[in-house]
């Protein structure tokens, strides 16, 4: 009975278990980007918003997506810089925080939408998000994507999906 106690008074609060999360994300960047938001920032502490909880237990795991930007290969070009929503987690209390995946959303995310161009991501609940980001249409240059839209996303039996995508915006009217 003294364990669980003691287990209990030492539990992290959401908001350090997040400061750890994104803390492991920035040495992970640090690894295999350049020019990340998170090496420009001298607080990480504006960084917390871009964090989202899917899940968390005080005495199992958390699992956080945190939305991050940079130049993964460190390629230098114009076009090279993306967001990224990675997976950041762990299994239980007694091991530490990982980074589980760069794409957090998965195949069709990566497939369907421009992380170049992300503007806003906004949590519903932990198996819904609204993403907005912007895309080319066929005559568009490298830098100036003319299309905006809003990208829903549900988690279905444990894989995400793209239920809705609203065109908010087009320069070409």
């Amino acid at each position: 009975m003294l364990t669980a106690f003691t287990s209990q008074a030492y539990a992290e609060s959401e908001l350090e278990e997040k400061a750890k999360a994104l803390s492991v994300l920035k040495q992970y960047s640090e690894t295999v980007a350049c020019g990340t938001n998170l090496e420009e920032q001298e607080s990480l502490e504006p960084l917390l918003k871009d964090i989202y909880t899917i899940e968390r237990d005080d005495l199992s795991g958390a699992t956080y997506y945190v939305l991050w930007q940079g130049d993964v290969g460190c390629l230098g070009g114009s076009g090279t810089t993306y967001f990224y929503i990675s997976e950041i987690g762990r299994d239980s209390n007694a091991k530490p925080f990982l980074v589980k995946s760069d794409n957090a959303f998965g195949k069709q995310f990566s497939e369907e939408i421009n992380s170049r161009f992300i503007e806003s991501v906004k949590k519903i609940n932990p198996n819904h998000f609204i993403v907005i980001s912007s895309d080319f249409s066929g005559s568009d240059s490298n830098n100036f994507p003319s299309m905006k839209y809003q990208y829903v996303l549900q988690r279905q039996n444990w894989e995400w999906k793209i239920t809705s995508k609203t065109l908010l915006k087009s320069s070409l009217d």
